[in-house]
């Protein structure tokens, strides 16, 4: 973009040039007195000041053009490392860490009510969740079989361990709210120990399969 700029700067110069010349030169052809041509040479003079002045600003406006352009392109770079540290946390590709809430499941529950676990600290505001060491993300499947609940796939046995990074204060309390998700599972299974805790520092497994697009194309 730059030598794209320079390239346009140094042709609108030189045609500018190349017309002021021929324009002088035309004038200085011409059979005219000596008054008239001591006269007209004086508005000439006065018309190139004009011009070099003009010329002299667009060199300055795309000076700064230049300058802006090379500012946006050292800014674009760290923007974009951000953009993609941010997708790979979504996605799950990379381990996370950071503060957050620790809720423990001491029993046998239906995977309805951890769906509905998970789907409670994600209301409130969790950024990474990991469900007995399985990275939960938007392609997480929970699922169900007459033996036990998978997570993509894999079997998981209770206790279950569900860590969630995030505020842990606002978590913890939407989690230990009257009437929330904890609240209805002691209720559903008498006796059903659940713990929770906050955490200052959690650490998060990404992924352990990472997904393969065949048909799926980035958008132009």
């Amino acid at each position: 973009m730059n030598l794209r700029k320079q390239l346009a700067l140094t042709v609108v110069c030189f045609l500018l040039g190349v017309g002021l010349v021929a324009q002088l030169r035309a004038r200085r052809g011409q059979n005219l007195p000596t008054t008239a041509l001591s006269a007209d040479q004086s508005a000439l003079l006065g018309s190139l000041v004009v011009t070099n002045a003009e010329l002299r600003g667009e060199v300055q406006k795309l000076q700064s053009e230049i300058q802006s352009y090379q500012v946006s392109e050292e800014r674009t770079v760290p923007q974009m490392m951000d953009d993609l540290g941010r997708m790979r946390l979504i996605n799950g590709s990379v381990g996370a860490t950071g503060g957050g809430v620790e809720v423990r499941v001491g029993g046998t529950v239906d995977v309805f009510s951890l769906q509905d676990l998970v789907n409670e600290v994600r209301n409130a505001g969790a950024e990474a969740i990991s469900l007995n060491g399985f990275r939960i993300t938007i392609r997480t499947s929970l699922s169900a079989d007459s033996r036990s609940i998978t997570v993509d796939g894999q079997p998981i046995e209770p206790p279950y361990m569900l860590q969630a990074i995030g505020d842990p204060t606002t978590m913890a309390t939407a989690l230990t709210r009257r009437g929330g998700q904890l609240q209805i599972m002691q209720g559903s299974y008498p006796g059903l120990e659940v713990t929770v805790k906050t955490a200052q520092r959690l650490v998060l497994p990404a992924v352990r399969e990472q997904p393969v697009f065949t048909l799926a194309k980035p958008a132009q």
